[in-house]
């Protein structure tokens, strides 16, 4: 078939070639032109405003850094940036304000029909050396609209010029530090090529053959997320690579992976911590390395951020929750606890035969022999909360093929048990519904007859995740001490230790020792600090005289006053669990001191 249309070609082309060459001559500034606008079209980006983490400058510093890394990317010439005031046009009208979720990033993303979103925190300013220079480190990821995870990024620290005898304005070193840091983040970000492969074919819907290996950047651990046609489709863990090809297994798959669907690697940003005055960067480790340190160390689990997508998807169709909810606390001993809850869809609240919620985190990640990822925690089909606690735990839980089973068997975790949470780690949560189907069956047979009858199978629901949550410790109170007396209130120093996880602090003074009447609590603005946990922190001094006594008519009376420090990691979605006043913090055991009384008026 192939010999005969080249000869039917080579026909056509003996009859009118003349014509053809004068129109391929006449149509070549136009085929010219049509190319020439295809090479200028450049990727569009929006650039979204970065958060300030340092405790320094607030939000101009945060702006300065967008601005600057926008600037930086605009510069290189391969993308079309777009200005501020149509991004916050867009996120005005879609209702949504920096930073963005998963959910928000795909909302922008296709609405200004962008090819990625940047965005970034402002991690740590600090002054340094002699003469005095600035030291600003940011992080900037490049997130992919088609899944809302990062693909690229960069933790990049940028210096003032050396000025000796400088005497001038501090802030104007902090923008020359944060252009110097921007120009390196871009410059890191361009010189990263994002590994991606195509699949080649599917095996048993368990695994994918990729057509990239070591050569391609492709290494073992490695998460990439399967598109076909702009969509997240799936996500695949590499097992196996060669050095032109790969071998993933399935891990989650919303709609089917098949031959042709592109995949793109996740791009694990380094964390950023500041130790005595120092800024550390923390590469993300392989799963080797992490399997190697959970080995070591048991239950004690020193995982961070690492991205949720660790399991095979379940089958379709069938959302068992609306939302699932992680929120930070405390238990009646104030140790730290994340409580998941979760309200039911109508496909859940319609099927009464729910056997047990299966309760996933992001830093348990090995799979049974069905494929599933094993639960920390589970509770009956009628509960609809968990509480995770430091404590290991024993897991009996329901493990079922992806197509179902008429039987249901249980698989047990004790040997080593469920690990409990660890005070300063981020997690987010996974839930999944395990239900009874009766399903209606039509008998077959010969001579006539027929029959049917009723079949019972046991089923999976498809996974819902959480947002972030952070364990966190109540800060250790300092100052002031416990009881203290003739405390001046017009001048309070309030004092903590910082507590590893959190970077936002908030204080309440009261005469109500429950501190539920708000109308006799004094509460502080916001305090952002990325001091490193088991260092002390302290305001300036706070008027509490004017805050809180005088609206009571306490002043100048010896009075008793309770206090307390509330704590949160800004990253957390939507925070720890609120208190009375809606407050999302992990609070404090609380102090009490007493007031200076005032001598009578002669």
């Amino acid at each position: 078939m192939r010999t005969r249309k080249r000869r039917i070609w080579a026909t056509r082309w003996s009859i009118t070639g003349i014509a053809s060459m004068l129109l391929v001559w006449l149509l070549q500034p136009l085929s010219m032109l049509t190319a020439h606008t295809q090479i200028v079209q450049l990727p569009r980006i929006a650039v979204v405003d970065f958060q300030n983490k340092s405790g320094y400058g607030g939000g101009s510093i945060a702006r300065a850094a967008t601005d600057a890394v926008a600037g930086e990317f605009q510069k290189t010439g391969r993308y079309e940036v777009l200005a501020r005031g149509e991004i916050e046009q867009q996120l005005k009208d879609l209702d949504l304000s920096p930073p963005l979720s998963k959910t928000g990033y795909l909302r922008l993303g296709r609405a200004l029909q962008l090819e990625s979103i940047v965005a970034g925190d402002v991690e740590a300013v600090t002054f340094v050396g002699s003469p005095k220079q600035v030291q600003v480190t940011l992080t900037v990821k490049v997130i992919d609209i088609a899944s809302g995870e990062p693909v690229n990024g960069a933790v990049a620290t940028g210096f003032s010029n050396p000025r000796p005898g400088y005497s001038g304005d501090d802030d104007t070193l902090v923008l020359e530090a944060i252009r110097n840091a921007a120009f390196e983040a871009v410059r890191t970000i361009q010189n990263y090529t994002i590994p991606e492969a195509t699949v080649l074919t599917t095996r048993a819907g368990k695994e994918v053959l990729l057509n990239r290996g070591i050569r391609g950047g492709l290494k073992p651990g490695m998460e990439m997320i399967v598109i076909r046609r702009g969509e997240e489709v799936g996500r695949v863990r590499i097992t196996e690579v060669s050095d032109s090809d790969a071998v993933g297994v399935i891990i989650e798959s919303l709609k089917g992976i098949q031959s042709e669907d592109k995949a793109r690697a996740v791009f694990e940003v380094p964390s950023v911590k500041v130790k005595a005055g120092k800024v550390v960067k923390e590469e993300p480790r392989t799963r080797a390395e992490r399997n190697k340190a959970l080995r070591a160390l048991g239950p004690l689990l020193i995982l961070g951020l690492i991205v949720f997508g660790v399991a095979r998807g379940s089958s379709g169709g069938n959302t068992p929750v609306q939302d699932v909810i992680a929120e930070a606390s405390t238990d009646g001993n104030f140790d730290p606890i994340i409580r998941i809850s979760w309200k039911t869809t109508l496909f859940a609240k319609s099927n009464r035969d729910q056997i047990q919620w299966q309760i996933y985190r992001s830093d348990f990640i090995d799979l049974d022999d069905n494929g599933n990822m094993m639960p920390v925690g589970v509770v009956p089909g009628n509960q609809h909360s968990f509480i995770d606690t430091t404590v290991p735990r024993v897991v009996s839980y329901a493990s079922l093929p992806r197509e179902g089973s008429e039987d249901l068997s249980l698989e047990t975790i004790d040997n080593p048990p469920a690990p409990g949470i660890a005070p300063g780690r981020s997690y987010t949560y996974q839930l999944a519904l395990v239900y009874r189907e009766t399903r209606d069956v039509t008998g077959g047979g010969g001579g006539g007859g027929g029959g049917g009858g009723t079949q019972v199978v046991f089923l999976m629901s498809d996974r819902v995740r959480s947002g972030q949550a952070t364990a966190i410790a109540p800060v250790q109170l300092l100052t002031p001490v416990q009881r203290s007396e003739d405390v001046d209130p017009k001048e309070v120093i309030f004092s903590w230790l910082a507590t590893e996880g959190a970077n936002a602090y908030r204080i309440e003074v009261s005469t109500d020792p429950t501190f539920r009447d708000r109308n006799r609590t004094f509460v502080s603005t916001e305090i952002l600090s990325t001091a490193a946990a088991g260092s002390p922190v302290s305001t300036e001094r706070i008027n509490i005289e004017t805050g809180l006594l005088t609206r009571l008519g306490l002043v100048g009376r010896r009075v008793t006053l309770y206090w307390r420090v509330g704590a949160r990691n800004l990253n957390d979605n939507p925070g720890p669990v609120p208190g009375p006043s809606g407050l999302r913090y992990v609070w404090s055991r609380p102090f009490e001191f007493t007031t200076q009384e005032l001598p009578p008026p002669p």
